[in-house]
């Protein structure tokens, strides 16, 4: 299958090289995703059941919205964006000022769906604080309906749980499979004032190998001369490779250089596709 259209764009999304990572998923009881974000690589999953987890609430509250009532979601973006077209540019900063008191996850999939390249920004004090982007009018609301109950299908599997990672994989055991996603190591936390911390996350892959839970990670890469070099312990995992992510935008517009982006991929288990 192709990659779904994005719900929600998100940064650091692997809606270009799903089905790269894809073809290494085994077949598993239950499928784990704790570190959900935009959810690309939720609608391959081999799993009779999915548990998917992030430490954004208004994430989770609209996730679960799309799975129990997928035309609420529809409905409730093309009101706010009719009025943006109506109203004008005020409209968004309206609703940008009631979500950032009440966290509404409707209020949620408007604004990153409208505001300046589809960057989910927050600042110190966790309210969100990207601005309108003036030449684009937001995703036309007929064809964000298409795209809500396209992922509808795909989900009702799923539980969607506001949890911290290690929360979400309490359960994990024997027979499942995890999909891990984590922030860069060595980044400042984009979304939250609590940092990632790389020792925690390595004990966690160690007590999923103690389980004989199964896990792929995707994690550091590198760009030219940039690289961003957090592999875990060599005893953590059994395989790793790289992947071809896209051509950095960043350098691209300001150096007029074109450079590939790689990123690490590892998973805890031998595989016969090399």
């Amino acid at each position: 299958m192709k990659p779904l259209q994005p719900v929600i764009k998100w940064s650091g999304s692997k809606r270009t090289i799903a089905q790269q990572l894809a073809i290494y998923f085994p077949n598993a009881n239950t499928y784990y995703e704790p570190f959900l974000g935009g959810g690309a690589m939720m609608p391959f999953a081999r799993a009779r059941k999915g548990i998917a987890s992030d430490i954004i609430s208004e994430l989770i509250s609209l996730w679960n919205e799309i799975k129990n009532n997928p035309e609420k979601v529809a409905s409730e973006y093309e009101f706010r964006w009719n009025r943006l077209q109506k109203e004008g540019f005020q409209v968004f900063y309206e609703i940008r000022d009631s979500f950032n008191k009440t966290k509404n996850p409707f209020d949620f999939l408007f604004l990153t769906r409208t505001c300046l390249n589809g960057m989910i920004r927050y600042n110190s004090a966790g309210e969100f604080n990207n601005s309108l982007h003036l030449t684009r009018p937001g995703i036309d609301p007929k064809r964000l309906s298409i795209i809500i109950l396209q992922w509808f299908q795909y989900i009702k599997k799923f539980d969607f749980l506001n949890v911290d990672y290690r929360e979400c994989l309490e359960n994990a055991q024997k027979g499942d499979f995890v999909f891990l996603d984590p922030p860069y190591g060595g980044t400042k936390n984009r979304y939250t004032k609590s940092p990632f911390s790389l020792e925690d996350f390595y004990t966690t892959l160690e007590d999923l190998n103690s389980k004989g839970v199964k896990w792929m990670l995707t994690f550091d890469g590198y760009s030219g001369e940039r690289t961003y070099s957090f592999a875990p312990p060599e005893e953590l995992y059994a395989t790793s490779f790289k992947i071809k992510t896209g051509k950095s935008a960043f350098r691209k517009v300001i150096d007029k250089v074109q450079e590939d982006i790689f990123e690490s991929v590892y998973l805890n288990f031998k595989t016969t596709l090399f």
